[in-house]
């Protein structure tokens, strides 16, 4: 199908900061605000530096990620323009050589403010202040603690990116799917402050706020933008074996039988200034290394895509709650910092390959279990 930009379904900006009580499932409703940023790196350009952090809240007693625990005690409280709860602050950051996980991981109060025009969400610890604010497509980021600083700026970049969109899906009533707004691109810039040291960088951010309300499936994710204002995003949630798997290592006798619950890419191509929805898609994946290559091919009438992602690092979050006592079950969420190795794209006889679209920014995501 495609997709003019015009016809893009965009979201209102004061739902970004919002949090919805009245669609909720007990112990199963997620909440988070979720930044990727792609940073240039001088040291090895072909190895952007990356950086992820969200401020997530879940309506349940006890949650645990990885070693640290959470326990929310306070019932959130929503009113006109405001709403008060507990979140945990989590990120990670890919040097281009190294990951350094947790890179934050930290819970508190928390407080969102909105206005039709006006937003900000705010987390403050016992040892730290996480927060973000702004309007529409113009936003700064603060993160500071004893161990990092984080003060970022976004800003618009091209209108297709800068768009604030929104997406979801209803599997039963209203009660159980899930629901997106999302930036695809916005220009980023600003200062890292880590292990003493304060540097610049400069690069592109991803967002998006979430709210999941379903026993979380496995699924595959990944985004790609390029320098001249494409962008790729493929989200393919799946049910079946790998909901049993609760090991770490990528390797398993469980990974097989994927059913996918939907199969969705999107492409933009700024030449065409045309959307690309594809829903015929299917995804391979080979490790190096212990670190996987993404392989997509998708195709929608006569439009068919193929993108190959090798990744160069790798943050895995053991998501968990209690189950049957003394049993914790969870998922195993990867993110891997990604790299475009090949790609192509025809419609008709319009045809697009790597060296048409420019530099590229790209991450994947894997996940195995449920919770």
């Amino acid at each position: 199908m495609n997709v003019e930009v015009n016809d893009v379904q965009m979201g209102a900006f004061a739902d970004l900061w919002k949090l919805d009580l009245e669609h909720t499932l007990p112990d199963r409703t997620w909440h988070w605000w979720w930044w990727l940023f792609f940073f240039e790196n001088p040291e090895r350009p072909d190895y952007p530096q990356q950086l992820m952090i969200l401020w997530g809240t879940r309506n349940c007693k006890k949650v645990k990620i990885n070693s640290f625990e959470w326990n929310p005690k306070t019932i959130p409280e929503v009113t006109d323009g405001r709403a008060k709860f507990e979140s945990v602050v989590a990120s990670w950051y890919c040097d281009g050589a190294k990951m350094h996980d947790p890179f934050i991981i930290e819970n508190g109060p928390t407080e969102t403010r909105w206005t039709n025009n006006y937003g900000s969400i705010v987390m403050e610890s016992a040892r730290g202040l996480y927060s973000f604010d702004g309007g529409d497509a113009d936003l700064k980021l603060i993160a500071e603690n004893p161990e990092v600083g984080l003060n970022l700026q976004m800003e618009p970049w091209t209108d297709y990116m800068r768009a604030l969109v929104l997406t979801g899906q209803n599997f039963v009533g209203r009660q159980i799917g899930y629901s997106m707004l999302k930036y695809r691109g916005l220009r980023a810039s600003g200062t890292i402050r880590h292990k003493g040291k304060e540097f610049s960088v400069k690069g592109r951010a991803y967002f998006q706020k979430v709210r999941i309300s379903s026993i979380t499936p496995c699924w595959y994710w990944a985004t790609a933008q390029w320098d001249n204002g494409a962008y790729m995003q493929y989200f393919l949630p799946h049910v079946g074996i790998p909901m049993l798997r609760q090991a770490y290592k990528h390797k398993s006798a469980m990974d097989w039988g994927e059913r996918m619950v939907s199969r969705k890419l999107d492409f933009f191509d700024p030449f065409e200034n045309k959307e690309y929805i594809m829903n015929d898609v299917h995804i391979r994946k080979r490790y190096e290394n212990d670190l996987p290559i993404f392989t997509v091919h998708a195709r929608s009438g006569d439009s068919e895509l193929m993108a190959e992602m090798p990744t160069y690092g790798r943050c895995c979050w053991n998501i968990t709650q209690p189950f049957i006592w003394p049993f914790w079950l969870g998922i195993f969420y990867n993110e891997y910092p990604a790299k475009m190795l090949d790609f192509r794209f025809r419609s008709g006889s319009h045809k697009l390959e790597m060296n048409d679209l420019g530099g590229c920014f790209c991450n994947c995501e894997h996940s195995w279990g449920t919770i």
